[in-house]
């Protein structure tokens, strides 16, 4: 079945106990966190959690509805958390949706397929799940939800300085919501005691000084400038950049690009598009004008975009478990990126 969030926070309330499957995709993984963890809340306090991937998945489609109808070690119900890139999952969700009896709900996290994958059409299908699509925001959009939560940290937040935190968190909720809590703390504000958030606050407490000093890395691997690219290698390694930072950064930049494509639809003039959404503020970030058509051009269709996101995903697992340091692993995936972009742009 499909559902948009005020359903799932309305169900959170009222929990319906043939449910055995809810599907959150789509570009907002911020908002996929949120809808998740809503989920989670309503099935109670203390509930056990199993995690599972979509490799998992893939290897033995069979594990999901064994999971599912499995009680744990000591009798008590639990839920399942699946994070999949893709349709290697699709197996593992049929057998789940077709399973004789389950007492386990399972949440899915699937930011990297859309409506028209067949999990999602799977999902909106079956009567016995769930599927909610996201879409990342608009800078409006974010800067009305930054306002919201600001007030429910006590924060008055101008629309101006909004805009301004809505950019530079990349329209993620999560990030929003700590820029908003280091705000509440540096102002000493509360909901008894409001406080109004300056220009001035916001710039003392700016985390965000190293994603500036990678997001021209970022736009050069993505544009295919293999030009631009080894240059900024270079500075990448001089000012010790954090390259797993770097791929979680460019992973949000990878979701932002997504929605601006699923936006663009068929646009034939990508340039001229892209000029028009700057020119509106609903692009900002990502390089230069000349670096999003460059981007569209390369990344614009789902397939593309969902292969890119897994690389990604599987690029910040390798890194993290990379002896010695990680920079060699992501230099050379950066400059294959580059190489497939330049071809298709």
């Amino acid at each position: 079945m499909k559902a948009d969030a005020a359903a799932v926070r309305a169900l959170a309330r009222k929990p319906r106990a043939e449910i055995r499957l809810y599907l959150i995709f789509g570009t907002d993984d911020g908002g996929n966190a949120a809808l998740a963890a809503t989920i989670a809340e309503s099935f109670g306090k203390g509930i056990e959690r199993t995690d599972l991937d979509g490799s998992q998945l893939s290897r033995d489609p069979s594990l999901l509805a064994a999971e599912a109808a499995s009680m744990s070690l000591f009798g008590d119900t639990r839920y399942i958390r699946v994070t999949t890139t893709g349709e290697e999952s699709l197996p593992a969700v049929e057998s789940l949706l077709a399973a004789t009896k389950t007492i386990n709900p399972v949440i899915m996290l699937a930011s990297g397929i859309s409506e028209k994958s067949r999990i999602a059409k799977a999902a909106l299908a079956a009567s016995n799940a769930l599927a909610v699509q996201t879409k990342l925001p608009g800078p409006d959009d974010m800067a009305r939800i930054v306002a919201e939560l600001g007030r429910e940290a006590g924060l008055t937040i101008e629309p101006d300085l909004a805009h301004v935190i809505a950019g530079f968190t990349a329209a993620d909720r999560r990030l929003a919501a700590q820029e908003i809590e280091k705000l509440s703390l540096y102002l000493d504000s509360s909901p008894a005691e409001p406080k109004a958030v300056t220009r001035e606050a916001i710039t003392a407490l700016r985390a965000d000084a190293e994603d500036d000093a990678m997001q021209p890395i970022i736009s050069a691997a993505l544009s295919g400038d293999l030009k631009r690219l080894p240059e900024e290698l270079k500075r990448m390694r001089e000012q010790a950049v954090s390259e797993v930072g770097l791929v979680i950064v460019m992973q949000k930049q990878v979701m932002q690009l997504a929605a601006a494509a699923q936006r663009m639809g068929n646009a034939r003039d990508i340039a001229g598009w892209v000029k028009q959404e700057t020119q509106s503020r609903r692009l900002w970030g990502g390089g230069s004008q000349q670096d999003w058509t460059r981007q569209l051009r390369a990344w614009g269709r789902p397939q593309q975009m969902a292969r890119l996101i897994e690389r990604l995903l599987m690029l910040q697992q390798t890194m993290m478990r990379a002896t010695p340091g990680p920079a060699l692993l992501l230099e050379q995936e950066l400059l294959e990126i580059a190489r497939v972009a330049a071809r298709a742009s």
